[in-house]
């Protein structure tokens, strides 16, 4: 039976942290704390590069390597010194870098340093579906931004999944989870609360509080990416936007 968390988050606390981003561009921040934020956003991001890099018109291979020798080349070199945190946002300025590191044929520099010691980029969580969709043609920068809105969310997600599992509740979570961008059919709350053991009015309130959760999460890694407070809900409504 699902159970009520003693601690549960604070909204507050998870969404108002100190972002990585902000470290990331922070003047005499320490070297260490700075490299590994910007290892959390590339580890977070990695997917909306390559996808840009491909649809830039690079191969399959190529891009693969390509978007390893732009992420060493990133963990590499101090490429923010510059960056102005009155105005830069992860997202805008990882694009620029990517498309000056292109310009720029930096890969022919890096070459044998591919990979140099870094966190392998995980290529297995491509799907044939990410792959099928070169296809087609879009945007570059508009499939970008519509990437990185479905990394973001699928970010929150994976760390939604992680407390609930944490909590003792996987089982339930899974139960529910589609219920998260889905509106029930007559019957499903009926059908979840005879399996988990619960009245079926309970069961909405079950969904809200995850999705509520859920929400806190994508407006706390939207907060992982921008320098001021006050930004988050614009950055949030292009992300989402992107989607349409």
């Amino acid at each position: 039976m699902p159970r009520e968390s003693s601690n549960p988050p604070d909204p507050a606390h998870a969404v108002f942290v100190t972002t990585d981003w902000s470290i990331v561009l922070a003047a005499g921040t320490d070297g260490s704390r700075k490299r590994r934020a910007l290892e959390q956003l590339c580890r977070t991001y990695w997917q909306p590069v390559y996808i840009f890099i491909r649809r830039l018109g690079h191969d399959r291979e190529p891009a693969r390597d390509l978007t390893q020798s732009f992420f060493a080349h990133l963990l590499e070199n101090d490429l923010f010194a510059t960056a102005d945190p009155e105005r830069g946002r992860f997202r805008g300025y990882l694009r620029q870098s990517c498309r000056l590191f292109l310009g720029n044929e930096w890969q022919k520099r890096t070459a044998e340093k591919r990979g140099g010691g870094q966190s392998a980029i995980p290529w297995e969580n491509l799907t044939a579906a990410d792959e099928g969709q070169f296809a087609s043609p879009a945007d570059p920068s508009t499939e970008f931004d519509r990437q990185w809105a479905l990394a973001l969310l699928r970010h929150a997600l994976e760390q939604l999944e992680q407390e609930q599992a944490q909590a003792g509740e996987r089982r339930t979570f899974e139960l529910l989870r589609p219920y998260l961008t889905v509106r029930p059919e007559p019957g499903d709350y009926e059908r979840l609360g005879a399996t988990l053991g619960v009245a079926r009015g309970t069961v909405p309130v079950l969904v809200h509080r995850l999705s509520r959760r859920y929400q806190e999460l994508i407006r706390a890694q939207v907060a992982a990416t921008v320098v001021n407070r006050a930004e988050i809900d614009d950055e949030l409504r292009l992300c989402l936007k992107s989607l349409g």
